[in-house]
């Protein structure tokens, strides 16, 4: 069998485009663990080094892509190496657009992963443009896709309303899991990790640790938020921390790297993700791999949490929220330790890179060649 040639796009691989530059990643490393010959290309968005999210160099080859600006909008080159198939991550963006069209100018057949960007409350979010650029572009680029991935079962029947007759596959994302479970000493602390971006629904987490707060039992928590800021958002959260009088009780952090993430998950005894919407949240994925508990709220796909002992899926609302924070808070220490043992052990299980990357490479061996398709892959009859 020859060696399948992937090349994997990407706008953006810096630490503040979040969940799909470590997807992305981790995804090329473990690919080319498997066999394929791997490149990424990605937008050089001027990022010192520390902050990009760059696969073993060992592994894979990574190129940084000149951006120009024309018209006042960013504009990629991509100069594509002889591949089997392009592997294009998120729509909507000059980056999107640059990726695919070289590979149709190229003949190089395209998968497209729109990480969540298909999603109802995404649509909704500068919905103008959006539809714009849908029927400019967006439509005609994902419907020449010679196939889609969803990773997850929500964001799955996101894309088949939209394309009721192109393959998808639904695959996971993984995640790096400790392989012994990391300790943790109690600390009494929440963490939330994300993008500071309105749709993770971090106002409403605040308005929720209001109601904590004012709980005499829980005196002692804190809430930790981290991430990058998205477009000013951290000015929006600091004000409705200073606004709730809680800037005692909510910590407002910074980025995070990669290196720093182990110590960050293990100085806590919750995570939270309240998000509007997310295609998968690998961010769960990682606290449940450190041990973590986790609450996740019903904009994410993560409904299997209560059901394997690990966590909570509650309705994004404040209430919500602040329900399933004094239920966990009120639990006994040994009792949230022991939610966090079966949470690492589902992680193990179900989100190893090495099996979703022998999946995605089956994905592209059955759309280069045909035959019966995998059980992860949904093709309508033609």
């Amino acid at each position: 069998m020859t060696t399948l040639r992937v090349i994997q796009t990407i706008p953006d691989i810096s630490i503040d485009n979040g969940g799909p530059s470590r997807a992305v990643r981790s995804l090329c490393n473990a690919m080319a663990r498997a066999g394929a010959h791997v490149t990424l290309l990605a937008g050089d968005h001027g990022h010192p080094e520390a902050a990009l999210m760059r696969p073993d160099p060992a592994l894979v080859t990574t190129r940084l892509v000149p951006i120009h600006r024309r018209f006042g909008l960013p504009s990629y080159r991509f100069d594509l190496p002889a591949a089997d198939i392009v592997h294009d991550n998120g729509i909507w963006s000059p980056g999107n657009y640059a990726a695919t069209t070289a590979a149709a100018r190229a003949h190089i057949p395209t998968v497209i992963t729109p990480h969540g960007m298909l999603d109802p409350w995404a649509l909704a979010h500068k919905p103008f443009k959006k539809r714009l650029a849908w029927q400019l572009y967006q439509h005609r680029l994902l419907n020449a896709a010679r196939g889609l991935h969803a990773a997850a079962a929500p964001e799955y029947t996101s894309i088949r309303a939209k394309f009721p007759r192109h393959p998808i596959a639904t695959i996971a994302n993984g995640v790096d899991c400790p392989a012994v479970l990391p300790v943790h000493a109690p600390t009494k602390t929440v963490l939330a990790l994300s993008r500071l971006h309105p749709v993770k629904n971090l106002p409403g987490l605040i308005a929720a640790w209001g109601v904590v707060a004012a709980d005499p039992r829980f005196a002692g928590w804190t809430l930790a938020i981290h991430g990058p800021d998205a477009n000013g958002h951290r000015a929006v959260l600091a004000a409705a921390i200073a606004a709730a009088g809680l800037q005692s009780r909510i910590t407002l952090g910074d980025a995070v790297s990669e290196a720093d993430k182990p110590a960050l998950f293990a100085a806590a005894d919750l995570f939270i993700l309240p998000s509007f919407s997310e295609n998968f949240g690998i961010v769960v994925a990682e606290a449940l791999a450190h041990g973590l508990p986790v609450i996740a709220s019903t904009g994410t796909p993560w409904a299997d949490l209560p059901a394997k002992a690990c966590g909570w899926h509650v309705d994004p609302a404040p209430q919500s929220l602040a329900a399933a924070l004094v239920e966990a808070l009120a639990l006994a220490p040994e009792t949230r330790a022991a939610m966090g043992a079966r949470g690492h052990a589902h992680a193990q299980s179900a989100f190893g890179w090495p099996a979703i990357a022998q999946q995605m490479l089956g994905f592209y061996d059955w759309l280069l060649h045909a035959g019966t398709p995998p059980p992860f892959i949904n093709s309508p009859a033609p």
